[in-house]
């Protein structure tokens, strides 16, 4: 694997990541480039969704104490 010999030695946490998730990656790969920018992009939507609605990072817990 050409990435892996490439970037292993300085980033192996990233080279793990992306062999590991090789397998759901490859799937994508046969979706139409103009699908995948619109899945990519609605991931990006959702992500930042994700952090407006919940900054905290902690859901359902409230930051003040209770009485």
């Amino acid at each position: 694997m050409q990435f892996a010999e490439t970037w292993g030695k300085k980033h192996p946490a990233i080279v793990k990541l992306w062999s590991d998730a090789w397998a759901e990656f490859v799937p994508f790969l046969a979706f139409d480039v103009e699908i995948r920018k619109v899945i990519c992009s609605t991931n990006a939507i959702e992500s930042v969704n994700a952090r407006v609605r919940n900054p905290s990072g902690h859901a359902g817990t409230s930051r003040m104490r209770p009485r």
